[in-house]
């Protein structure tokens, strides 16, 4: 078959002219609603991409902040800790006498206070 000429020639009949037309209107129509289609689609593809970039930088920006706030949390755990360590020091009277010693400046009877503070 390869080394033979076509030997099958078309029908120039209005009834074909008209079914030519009708097939390329029709594939113009098809070509058209594809173009359309990609386009929608493309649209909400665009839309979705940007709504998803927006939802992690937003949650990066929470978890920063999560994260600071957890640091917080333990630093003020930390005082907290302190605190309460120190209030049950308060209740010894060696430890509570040492403070009032160094702070204010108070004294035995017969001791003399040196400050090398300047």
């Amino acid at each position: 078959m390869r080394g033979r000429s076509n030997k099958i020639s078309q029908i120039n009949t209005p009834y074909a002219q008209q079914m030519t037309v009708n097939q390329q209107l029709v594939r113009r129509a098809h070509i058209k609603r594809c173009k359309r289609i990609l386009l929608i689609f493309s649209v909400i593809f665009l839309l979705l991409g940007f709504q998803i970039i927006q939802s992690k930088r937003s949650l990066a920006k929470i978890n920063a902040s999560i994260r600071t706030s957890k640091t917080q949390l333990a630093r003020q755990k930390d005082i907290g800790k302190d605190l309460k360590q120190e209030k049950k020091q308060l209740h010894n009277p060696d430890y509570l006498q040492q403070i009032i010693r160094s702070k204010y400046n108070y004294t035995k009877k017969g001791e003399t206070v040196y400050n090398l503070d300047n």
